[in-house]
């Protein structure tokens, strides 16, 4: 095996570095349930747990951009619906309602909070009964960041 040097003069296996880096990444990932790409870290996503299927049911998430740059959250593709829109609560005249956005704005050096009754990400006739405890994973897709893979938990409905 080929020793790569360090600026100690000590001697390490070549690709120590990776393999480290590789481990720290899914070690972060796996203790504190946070995804991340190029400054934009994706954390503490779920949805409520639901016995039907074919129900629309909203994503849950919280997107942390670490970067001087505003982002975008263009698509969510997720293997439990079979389509997924991006929402926020408009409250003009009359009662809130929800309208579809082409995209959730993340602002440069800020934390977003999806919730029901702002931004938010709605997963569309869901394929399957949606059991709290399990988990399954959906794919983000952000205009500067790239895609995004996150765990989402679902948690027992309000």
């Amino acid at each position: 095996m080929k020793a790569a040097s360090t600026r100690l003069g000590l001697a390490r296996p070549a690709g120590f570095s990776l393999v480290c880096l590789a481990a720290a990444c899914l070690l972060f990932t796996t203790c504190f349930g946070a995804a991340r790409a190029e400054g934009l870290t994706v954390s503490d996503a779920w949805t409520a747990a639901s016995d039907e299927v074919g129900r629309d049911i909203p994503l849950l998430l919280t997107l942390h951009n670490e970067t001087g740059t505003p982002d975008a959250l263009m698509r969510v593709r997720c293997p439990i619906a079979n389509f997924s829109e991006k929402h926020t609560v408009d409250r003009g005249e009359g009662a809130p309602a929800m309208r579809s956005v082409a995209s959730i704005p993340v602002a440069a050096g800020s934390t977003l909070i999806l919730k029901p009754n702002e931004y938010h990400v709605m997963l569309l006739q869901t394929r399957q009964r949606l059991i709290a405890g399990e988990r399954f994973t959906c794919t983000l897709a952000f205009q500067k960041a790239g895609t995004i893979e996150t765990e989402v938990e679902i948690r027992k409905s309000p």
